[in-house]
């Protein structure tokens, strides 16, 4: 499972954009040995368990799109907000991010140090993921770069919290999207499961978000009321009820607190 992108400023001819074509996971072909022996190898075993484990993270970076999270409005055309929130992450609207958060997988705004974009799940190896997954090449062509050092991605959730930023990039996520319960409602959380903001996107020509519609809101809602870590997946479950049922939301900063 991979989600690069076809386009990219380096010459990656083994790298295939399945994402855009299905909306079952993503997967590319393995990449050439020569392009391997450039790319990082890491383990990530503090992350996301430990709190000061993380250290992956792109921390300017990571705080300057939390702030832009938080001024996202959801209660508009799912088109507006899905851009409003690419941005929101560091990323360019291009072609390289028209499947970030557009379908039931692509959802965590992942920010990581400029020393950790080019890793792969070669060590990590998040479940569910293609054995390479690499990603450094789009990461650089896509991240804008006055957002903070470092680089930007939508990486998988799936398997979260053991998934694509936390484990193989050894970052905590910026925020991620959350289709509470499956239903239309949206929000955008922060790490800690935060509530940054939260509406439900209205749309023209189907239901979002464009891949997958409902079934894919349910498709991400199921990946995490389903995690094998029920403190994270308790976390998630009681946002969700904060903002769906009455319970008024406020923006908070991130909180530095043990992990669970």
């Amino acid at each position: 499972l991979s989600c690069a992108p076809a386009a990219a400023p380096v010459q990656l001819t083994a790298v295939q954009d399945s994402c855009a074509r299905t909306r079952s996971l993503c997967m590319n072909r393995p990449i050439a040995s020569s392009l391997l022996l450039a790319v990082a190898v890491a383990v990530n075993h503090d992350c996301p368990h430990q709190a000061n484990g993380c250290g992956g993270t792109a921390e300017e970076r990571a705080e300057e799109a939390r702030r832009r999270a938080r001024l996202v409005s959801l209660d508009a055309p799912w088109n507006e907000v899905r851009e409003a929130v690419v941005d929101a992450c560091g990323l360019q609207v291009q072609q390289s991010t028209s499947h970030c958060f557009q379908d039931f997988n692509h959802v965590d705004c992942c920010t990581m140090d400029s020393t950790r974009q080019h890793e792969t799940n070669e060590a990590s190896r998040v479940a569910g993921m293609h054995a390479v997954n690499y990603l450094g090449s789009h990461i650089v062509d896509a991240s804008i770069s006055e957002r903070g050092p470092g680089g930007s991605w939508c990486t998988c959730q799936i398997s979260s919290p053991e998934d694509v930023c936390h484990r193989q990039f050894g970052a905590r996520t910026a925020f991620k999207l959350v289709w509470c319960r499956g239903t239309g409602f949206a929000a955008l959380l922060d790490d800690y499961a935060n509530v940054l903001s939260h509406g439900k996107p209205t749309s023209a020509r189907g239901e979002p978000p464009a891949m997958g519609g409902a079934r894919a809101r349910e498709q991400s809602w199921r990946v995490l009321d389903e995690s094998k870590n029920a403190s994270w997946a308790s976390r998630w479950r009681a946002a969700c009820d904060e903002v769906q049922y009455g319970a008024k939301a406020e923006a908070a900063e991130a909180e530095e607190h043990d992990e669970l």
